[in-house]
């Protein structure tokens, strides 16, 4: 049975898991309304809405991954603050993923808002490879260098007047795609570990 330091991590983690759930099962909702109505609009609103599929995937399974393998598999060493920080990263990704949602029918302009929620996921990959993953192979910090490169093609490919806006959707809807086939290439032992241990140590 677990100490009571450890009972409440384990009771906040689960606090912070079940809101997560929550504002993204509604923007997963609010997602699917977008492509429900009017049949001739469907098409110049699927790009934003399989972008925001590649992207709530990883995002979603990534964040319960971060959770469980420094606070619930790790017990010792865990820095005091890391979990608040987390909850207010992560609550802030999972509005932005809400927002993102909401803003499908604006076509390119969503990815703006998608663009934005990659930066601060590339922030808190930063800080929080500070925090908990020094000293071994940080599949967190990938998800930094992954998002950065996405980012930079996006704006080229944002700021580009060679294709018209709809065509651009496409073009970005392709990125999102590749991102996600990149995060779990590269992390692929972050998300599905061969064998548990009490240090996070990444593959």
């Amino acid at each position: 049975m677990p100490h009571a330091p450890e009972k409440f991590i384990e009771r906040s983690v689960d606090s912070l898991q079940k809101i997560y759930a929550v504002i993204v099962a509604l923007a997963i909702g609010q997602a699917i309304q977008t492509i429900s109505g009017n049949p001739s609009e469907i098409l110049s609103h699927l790009p934003g809405f399989l972008a925001f599929v590649a992207i709530v995937v990883p995002f979603y399974h990534g964040m319960n991954r971060h959770l469980d393998k420094c606070y619930i598999e790790r017990t010792e060493n865990v820095v005091q603050g890391a979990l608040l920080f987390d909850f207010i990263v992560f609550f802030s990704l999972a509005s932005l993923l809400f927002v993102f949602s909401t803003s499908i029918k604006t076509g390119l302009q969503s990815f703006v808002i998608l663009g934005g929620l990659l930066v601060v996921d590339s922030v808190w990959a930063l800080v929080s490879h500070w925090i908990h993953y020094r000293g071994f192979v940080p599949s967190i910090l990938r998800w930094s260098v992954i998002n950065s490169i996405i980012l930079v093609a996006a704006l080229f490919i944002y700021v580009l007047q060679v294709y018209d806006d709809g065509t651009k959707c496409w073009l970005l809807l392709v990125l999102a795609i590749i991102r996600t086939i990149c995060d779990y290439k590269f992390c692929w032992n972050f998300y599905f570990p061969q064998q548990q241990s009490a240090a996070p140590t990444i593959a």
